[in-house]
């Protein structure tokens, strides 16, 4: 496609290219992720001023040719700011990991309104609420299950019994229960049965399980409904990342980022 184009976008990340311009990579409503370079970005502020920063939510003019990887930028206007995420370092370092998440697990060229209206969602939520780590195993479960890469939770990927029948039809767990076992390799969890002697398996509880299984269907603005305790917060955290590092091939850096925090004790 040859042309100018208009379209609301979010901005993943850019990076300074030459002397003067930035090439910056977005996720947009009616394109899916694009990359282009703004020229002058870096030596006038007035003609982006500081509409190409990561989080920014922009009316995005571009002008496509054909053949050529990256659109050319022609002006960006802010549509809504999160302020709130850019001045709390916790908000900061979830919403980092999620930028990146997202765009390393999109292609380019790929509409995907699904994808556009979560990350939205997502970053209103970590603006305004204070639930992050809810709000953010949410968004990793959502944008899996969209983008085709949801692992199996229901039954064993062995021999296929449901394992989640004994623990019944309630969606809480009160207490970390029967233990099982979650394989990245495999996409999905092993009853005590089939769990062999594999040494890449994670124990986990039906209870942890049960959440993952809701936060997979739930929308982002009813996480309140969702009381997550500690211990499925850490044991989700753990498979869940396994999982995306395998399906990656790689940890993220804005993840080391985030482990660093937490580690600080400034996560929450």
């Amino acid at each position: 496609m040859t042309g100018y184009f208009t379209t609301e976008a979010i901005v993943l990340g850019s990076i300074d290219y030459g002397e003067s311009d930035r090439i910056v990579t977005f996720y947009t409503l009616e394109f899916g992720k694009l990359k282009g370079i703004a020229k002058g970005a870096k030596r006038s502020k007035k003609r982006f001023v500081n509409n190409l920063e990561p989080f920014s939510h922009i009316r995005l003019l571009f002008f496509q040719k054909q053949g050529r990887d990256l659109v050319m930028l022609e002006q960006a206007d802010v549509v809504g700011r999160f302020d709130n995420l850019l001045f709390d370092i916790h908000k900061l370092a979830f919403g980092s990991y999620c930028l990146e998440l997202l765009s390393e697990m999109t292609p380019e060229y790929q509409k995907n309104e699904k994808v556009f209206e979560l990350l939205l969602k997502f970053l209103i939520m970590l603006d305004r609420g204070t639930n992050i780590k809810t709000a953010v195993r949410i968004f990793e479960m959502r944008l899996l299950s969209i983008l085709g890469y949801h692992p199996h939770l229901d039954v064993c990927v062995v021999c296929k019994n449901n394992v989640m029948a004994e623990a019944g039809a309630h969606a809480h767990a009160p207490l970390p229960d029967t233990k099982l076992f979650f394989s990245s390799a495999r996409s999905g969890i092993l009853c005590p049965r089939c769990n062999g002697r594999e040494k890449s398996l994670i124990p986990v509880s039906q209870g942890t399980i049960k959440f993952l299984m809701l936060a997979a269907k739930s929308a982002l603005d009813k996480m309140d409904r969702i009381a997550m305790p500690d211990w499925a917060a850490e044991e989700s955290e753990r498979i869940i990342g396994d999982f995306i590092r395998y399906q990656l091939g790689k940890e993220l850096k804005s993840k080391r980022f985030l482990n660093k925090i937490q580690a600080m004790g400034e996560g929450r």
